[in-house]
């Protein structure tokens, strides 16, 4: 019987830390948005519609500035948009190896891809390697092709029209 008024004792105890912790935590962070919000002291339930009204304001403000950005950039963004999604390559050959540098909008990369590929094998080259890196808003791609008979070559220039003629 004494033992289990101690335990009760305790367990009690325990639960009242935990409470007055609880309560010193929340009296805490109420008074660090308290600092955020207002230079005085408010009571709790007018804090917190001080704070309310407040994120409104930011809020509004965030969707102010957005729209005075999307004004003053104008046909800018638009023209960075059409540079961005611009494909360009780059062809450079040693001896019986071929390297292309493509870069490309991720749309149309796989198609592209696929495309390139099968000429490059028409133009009898052999694919070595093909790597892809995903930026932004383009994809980059460097292949490297060599000759699949070294004696005869590959036609750098040839190669480059045809893969032109594919991504413009």
């Amino acid at each position: 019987m004494e033992e289990e008024r101690e335990t009760s004792s305790l367990l009690r105890e325990q639960r009242n830390l935990r409470e007055k912790d609880r309560r010193m935590r929340m009296k805490h962070l109420f008074s660090h948005l308290s600092s955020l919000v207002s230079n005085k002291r408010l009571p709790v339930p007018q804090l917190i519609d001080e704070a309310t009204i407040r994120m409104k304001q930011l809020k509004e403000r965030v969707r102010e500035l957005k729209q005075k950005k999307e004004r003053l950039l104008g046909g800018r963004v638009e023209e960075e948009n059409r540079l961005r999604f611009s494909p360009s390559l780059h062809v450079s050959a040693r001896e019986s190896t071929v390297e292309l540098n493509l870069i490309i909008g991720p749309d149309a990369m796989n198609f592209a891809l696929l495309r390139i590929m099968t000429a490059l094998e028409e133009e009898g080259a052999e694919i070595m390697s093909v790597n892809l890196h995903n930026m932004e808003h383009k994809t980059i791609c460097t292949i490297i092709v060599k000759a699949i008979i070294s004696r005869i070559g590959i036609d750098a220039s040839r190669i480059e029209k045809t893969v032109r003629d594919i991504i413009l």
